[in-house]
């Protein structure tokens, strides 16, 4: 099944980008670190959805970790996140 056609995986997905976006204005404009801040998105906007959103959620920041820790900078407002999860699910 692709993500497309996954639609809860897909507004997962979508959703931490927002989460990470919103974390990275957060970082610009208060200048300091909160670390429970994923803790705290995943607890009180994540847990209860279905496991398919969760999934969505854990693999977008997941990816956007990943390509961080490669060097790459991720612009997270032209971030095309389903084309990546999309490749990486083809590569699997």
């Amino acid at each position: 099944m692709s993500i497309e056609d996954n639609l809860l995986y897909a507004q997962g997905a979508l959703n931490g980008r927002d989460y990470l976006r919103r974390a990275q204005m957060n970082m610009k404009m208060q200048r300091q670190f909160i670390p429970e801040t994923l803790r705290l998105e995943y607890q009180l906007r994540v847990q209860n959805k279905a496991v398919e959103y969760q999934a969505g959620f854990l693999d977008a920041i997941g990816a956007f970790m990943l390509t961080s820790l490669d060097g790459v900078t991720v612009d997270l407002y032209r971030w095309e996140v389903l084309s990546v999860l999309q490749r990486a699910n083809k590569l699997k």
